[in-house]
């Protein structure tokens, strides 16, 4: 105990001096007298120890405080934040909907559907490569979404389905090897066919070098062949060059429709589309 005396000799006799000048300042504020020389020495010797100690108490106040006001910050700000990623989300999902109405709503204005029933598909699967070229949509049998049914956009023809089960159904595309359409040059009325070959271009067979056509010209469907309705666009003429023999163009066409943008198509299921396509009703 007497070690720890003499350790601390010095702190201990300052504190009891604080001590004792406190209780005398304390005193002579209650009676109200004049301070004595003992409290003025007393004021002396402890008034920088009292600024510190207040220094101090203000500072790691403030300190502490300030803390507490930063952490009530911060959680306001995450808080913030968590609204501002809902807000963005749910303002995507509206944006993206609203592109689709549009979508929808240029598909719809397509001026053939008027004279055929429809059905609105999107497009959940493709594929392009150099082995086939076909979308699947997310209608089917129950959807009155049957085989040889026509597949279009604002665009113009995208194709047929090929395959229907009851909730989804395969398109092939006018793209696609397997494709022929019966068509004919918009302007001259020349005849020609145009064939897929696994590529985002048609070949145009048996296109007449008598025919009045140059390229950017339409290619319509003919009608003929019981498959595609008359007058749908197929696309325009991208390349035209003289085929051997001199009888028939070298030519290419570019579908009106951008397979990278396909996301919804339009099926026509109308009584006419469904009976000449041998579909029962």
């Amino acid at each position: 105990m007497k070690e720890l005396f003499k350790r601390y000799e010095n702190v201990i006799l300052l504190l009891a001096l604080f001590i004792f000048a406190s209780i005398l300042l304390a005193n002579n504020v209650k009676g109200k007298t004049a301070a004595n020389p003992l409290e003025r020495f007393a004021l002396t010797l402890t008034s920088p120890l009292q600024r510190f100690v207040m220094f101090s108490y203000h500072t790691v106040s403030d300190a502490w405080f300030g803390y507490i006001a930063l952490v009530n910050t911060n959680k306001a700000n995450i808080q913030l934040r968590k609204q501002v990623e809902k807000a963005r989300f749910k303002s995507g999902l509206l944006l993206e909907e609203l592109k689709k109405y549009r979508r929808v709503d240029s598909l719809l204005s397509y001026h053939p559907i008027a004279r055929s029933g429809f059905q609105v598909a999107e497009v959940i699967a493709w594929d392009s490569t150099n082995v086939a070229q076909t979308l699947v949509i997310n209608k089917g049998n129950r959807d009155n979404v049957y085989e040889n049914m026509v597949a279009l956009t604002h665009d113009g023809l995208v194709g047929r389905v090929v395959t229907a089960t009851g909730h989804a159904s395969r398109v092939l595309m006018i793209t696609d090897a397997r494709s022929a359409v019966d068509a004919y040059v918009q302007n001259s009325r020349a005849r020609c066919i145009v064939v897929g070959q696994n590529k985002r271009q048609c070949i145009i067979r048996y296109l007449s070098r008598d025919a009045e056509v140059k390229p950017g010209d339409t290619l319509i469907s003919s009608g003929l062949g019981g498959i595609f309705p008359k007058g749908l666009p197929l696309g325009k003429v991208s390349s035209l060059e003289p085929g051997e023999g001199m009888l028939f163009y070298r030519a290419e066409m570019k579908p009106g429709f951008n397979l990278d943008k396909i996301e919804e198509v339009l099926i026509m299921t109308g009584p006419s589309n469904r009976m000449e396509k041998g579909v029962k009703k």
